[in-house]
C-alpha cells in the first residue's frame, strides 16, 4: 500500500466516528488505543525509514537502518498526553506525534528517550507514567532532533489539507 493513501483512510476513519456519534449521542467513540499504535508505528516507519519490530517487542517499536541500528520507542496521541510503560528497557530514541483530524501529523518530539522527565512522574496502578503533549513539546525546544523525515511529515500532511477522500 502506498503511503499516500493514509489521508484517505484517516479521514475515513474520522467520518465512521462521527456516524457512530450521531447514531449514539450518548456515547463517544475515540480513536485510540492499539489502532492508533499502529498507525504511529507505521506511520513514523515511513517518515524516519525505520525497520518496524514484531507488535508487543518490550520496551520499543522500531530500529533505526543506519549503522547505530539505535531503539525507538513510537507514541501517537490525538490528545494531550501520551503514556510510556514502565519497563527495564529503555529505547535510544522516543518518538511522539499528534494525529490532527484536519491536518494530519504533528512531531511533538523526536529525541532521546526523556529519562530525567520520567524520573519525575509517578508510576500508576497500570505501570505507567504520562507525559502531557506540553512538556514533551518543551523537552523538544532545548534538543536537536534525533531522525530527520527528510520533509515526509509535510508530504503527507500536504495531502490532508487538500481534502482527500
Amino acid at each position: 500500500m502506498s503511503e499516500s493513501r493514509i489521508p484517505a483512510i484517516i479521514t475515513n476513519l474520522y467520518r465512521l466516528v462521527d456516524e457512530l456519534e450521531s447514531l449514539f449521542p450518548e456515547r463517544r467513540f475515540t480513536l485510540d488505543g492499539v489502532l492508533v499504535g499502529s498507525i504511529g508505528e507505521v506511520v513514523a516507519k515511513y517518515f524516519y525509514n525505520l525497520d518496524l519490530l514484531p507488535p508487543a517487542n518490550p520496551g520499543f517499536d522500531a530500529r533505526t537502518r543506519d549503522e547505530d541500528h539505535r531503539s525507538v520507542q513510537i507514541k501517537l496521541t490525538g490528545g494531550d498526553a501520551v503514556s510510556l510503560a514502565e519497563n527495564e528497557v529503555i529505547p535510544d530514541i522516543l518518538i511522539v506525534m499528534r494525529i490532527e483530524r484536519v491536518s494530519g501529523f504533528d512531531e511533538v518530539y523526536n529525541g532521546p528517550h526523556p529519562v530525567s522527565l520520567l524520573a519525575k512522574k509517578k508510576v500508576t496502578k497500570r505501570r505507567v507514567k504520562t507525559l502531557s503533549v506540553s512538556q514533551l513539546r518543551d523537552a523538544q525546544s532545548h534538543l536537536q532532533r534525533s531522525l530527520n523525515d527528510e520533509g515526509r511529515i509535510g508530504r503527507l500532511n500536504a495531502l490532508f489539507l487538500k481534502g482527500v477522500s
